[in-house]
């Protein structure tokens, strides 16, 4: 597991326990469920997709805090968001490399692993367990991640995905993620 994966999924793990305590706010921010409108970016710190064809959106859990949170740094974007629904919380989160502009990025296992730029997870907690989903494919052929807006002087990241999640163990399943629009701003 490469150094960028880790702290996806421990920045994952750390939102899916901070929110276990917070009360569910709805974000009206976020353009509805399942993938938004066409609006122009803000920065406004959503993240919308249909999972499984199921419509699914970050929702606030701070007041202080965006529903969607993304850092940028040595040309990486990180992208995630949180969810709370009763006692289950689930985060949906990618990792881009190589981000210096807008362009369509290929998802894998690991950046670099046959063409993939970037890596993908859905995490699913209830009760204290939890399931993780993840972009495994060895060709890069996992899924893509579309960057519409790039703005670095006002650090704004816009744009779609979608990408198919698989999970080895216990037993192999898959989740597919369609109709994905994001929209976050940056910390410094």
């Amino acid at each position: 597991m490469t150094k960028l994966s880790l702290f996806l999924g421990l920045l994952m793990l750390s939102a899916s326990l901070v929110v276990t305590g917070c009360k569910k706010d709805e974000n009206p921010a976020s353009g509805g469920t399942g993938g938004g409108g066409n609006q122009t970016p803000t920065g406004a710190g959503t993240l919308s997709a249909k999972i499984d064809g199921q419509n699914w959106s970050a929702t606030q859990i701070s007041p202080i805090l965006p529903a969607a949170i993304a850092s940028y740094q040595n040309n990486t974007l990180l992208v995630n968001g949180t969810r709370v629904d009763g006692a289950t919380t689930s985060a949906l989160g990618f990792t881009i490399t190589g981000v210096t502009g807008t362009g369509t990025f290929r998802l894998g296992v690991s950046p670099g692993t046959g063409g993939a730029q970037g890596t993908a997870q859905y995490v699913v907690t209830t009760a204290g367990q939890g399931q993780t989903w993840a972009t495994l494919s060895q060709t890069g052929n996992s899924g893509t991640i579309t960057i519409t807006t790039f703005d670095r002087q006002n650090r704004i990241a816009a744009g779609t995905f979608s990408f198919t999640l698989e999970r080895e163990s216990p037993a192999p399943t898959r989740r597919e993620v369609t109709e994905g629009r994001f929209d976050v701003r940056w910390n410094q």
